[in-house]
């Protein structure tokens, strides 16, 4: 059975807001790029990587590849981090305002053609083609109207939807969003940084109560361990990072300091996949807290330009896929278990099979981010970046006609 993780995920328009950053929030992009291969690998070779392996020994446990394999779900985390960085960043620059609560409609309306269209077309059918109930049956429409309302996420046995497991973090996004215009208020009116502390220690008092709740079958209460009462100060950790991004950019010592934070957030995040292995259960279980605070630091010192880090993530083709991210991670799980079974796919099978899946999925996703997430979008060119890309070379040629062979930075 798949398990999984996601996220939400924000548009080309959304994230080019900033002003005077667009070649650093292409690495945003490229860092969701990034995570969603992450939970591509994981959820390919879980069935060799779990504590209760389908094949036994076919998969070096001590291997490179299953230890990255292995820990490929802390690309959900990467996700919820990014999210919350770029669902602030208008807010944060003032492109957007919410100060009552009669901004919250326009808010959620926004959010909701954002993410709930592609949403509900999965949800329809996954639950069609691969409900294990019965359909017409009691459970069966239970399932569905606990995926169509999200509520499901409150369930502990129903926290991974047999249907389609990775839909779990599409609806703690969703729940998310819900908070969002409250969370915005409440930094007016408080401070972000209380916020973070707030949240943090409330999200982890959830955490380890979660961990304490024994549930049959399941063993830890899912809810409270990665709902979003588990799992919320990961996207405020997002909205911090934006806040001191905003704030250093007309400010060279400032960024010269946040690139500083490279080396130290990687440290970090290898310390708590460590822990999480190996640490005792009081701390491994807060693993989470420091994997999130450590790629938050990582991700302040890419965008502030640390070792030329945020060129490796805009790329093109790692951004075009952390652009069509979200379709990819809504779709990829049905076309896996299809396509390569987890009970009955040998590691030779799941080699011999991962390009033609890879290949599935590209495909129906780039048409499901332009005629699903993005069907009012004329310009299909701007969303796949070909637009960008061209104008950014013409800029640089027309540099270097202008200053002889010196290239001219581009936007």
């Amino acid at each position: 059975m798949l398990r999984s993780p996601i996220l939400s995920l924000q548009s080309p328009d959304s994230v080019t807001i900033a002003e005077s950053g667009a070649q650093k929030i292409g690495a945003v992009n490229g860092l969701r790029g990034l995570a969603i291969m992450m939970v591509i690998v994981f959820h390919l070779f879980v069935p060799f990587t779990s504590s209760t392996p389908s094949f036994p020994g076919e998969l070096d446990p001590n291997g490179l590849l299953a230890i990255v394999a292995k820990h490929g779900f802390l690309g959900v985390n990467i996700f919820f981090v990014l999210s919350g960085f770029v669902l602030y960043l208008p807010y944060r620059t003032r492109k957007r305002a919410i100060t009552r609560l009669a901004d919250f409609p326009d808010f959620y309306w926004h959010r909701a053609s954002r993410l709930l269209p592609l949403y509900y077309i999965v949800v329809l059918v996954t639950v069609a083609l691969h409900s294990k109930s019965p359909a017409g049956s009691h459970a069966w429409y239970l399932e569905l109207g606990g995926l169509l309302s999200t509520l499901f996420i409150f369930v502990p046995h129903g926290f991974m939807p047999p249907s389609n497991p990775v839909l779990w973090s599409v609806a703690v996004e969703i729940w998310f969003s819900l908070l969002f215009p409250l969370l915005v208020l409440m930094i007016a009116r408080w401070s972000l940084e209380r916020l973070v502390l707030s949240s943090v220690v409330i999200c982890s008092a959830f955490v380890v109560l979660g961990h304490l709740i024994a549930v049959d079958r399941i063993g830890v209460f899912r809810p409270f361990v990665g709902g979003i009462f588990g799992s919320c100060y990961q996207f405020i950790f997002g909205m911090l990072v934006c806040d001191l991004y905003v704030k250093s950019r007309d400010s060279v010592p400032l960024r010269r300091f946040h690139c500083r934070m490279l080396l130290p957030g990687v440290l970090l995040m290898i310390a708590a996949i460590y822990i999480k292995d190996n640490g005792p259960w009081a701390v491994s279980i807060l693993y989470a807290t420091m994997f999130c605070a450590g790629f938050s630091m990582v991700l302040l010192a890419v965008l502030s330009g640390a070792w030329s880090a945020n060129r490796v993530f805009e790329a093109w083709a790692i951004q075009v896929v952390g652009c069509m991210c979200y379709s990819i991670y809504a779709w990829h799980s049905s076309i896996m278990v299809e396509m390569i079974p987890p009970d009955t796919s040998s590691l030779k099978d799941t080699l011999r099979l991962s390009l033609p899946y890879l290949a599935i999925v590209i495909a129906l996703s780039a048409l499901s981010y332009r005629y699903i997430e993005f069907g009012h979008q004329r310009d299909w060119r701007a969303l796949f970046l070909l637009r960008s890309q061209k104008s950014n070379e013409l800029t640089r040629a027309s540099g270097r006609d202008h200053a002889g062979s010196k290239p001219v930075a581009s936007s």
